[in-house]
């Protein structure tokens, strides 16, 4: 049980730093392009809005990826090993 708190804890972890690590870069990158009184817009927070869908769409492909790769590390890392392949002998 615990075991599966800490995962948990840890995709919620990884998907909410991987959000903000896209907002941050967009708001970084749009307001050195268009300059700091861009912020203070209504079209900014429309552009936010947007960002943060992105964001989190991001992250879940992300954490898809690592939840896949966690489901199959056992078999990915060393496939010769005869007691992960379907084959047992």
């Amino acid at each position: 049980m615990m075991s599966l708190l800490r995962h948990l804890f840890f995709f919620l972890l990884q998907f909410f730093g991987v959000t903000a690590a896209v907002v941050f870069g967009c708001i970084a990158w749009t307001l050195n392009d268009r300059g700091m009184s861009y912020a203070e817009t209504l079209a900014f927070r429309a552009d936010l809005k947007s960002w943060a869908v992105v964001g989190m769409v991001v992250a879940g492909f992300f954490c898809l990826i690592l939840l896949c790769y966690h489901l199959t590390q056992k078999a990915l890392d060393d496939p010769n090993d005869p007691e992960n392949g379907p084959w047992r002998y």
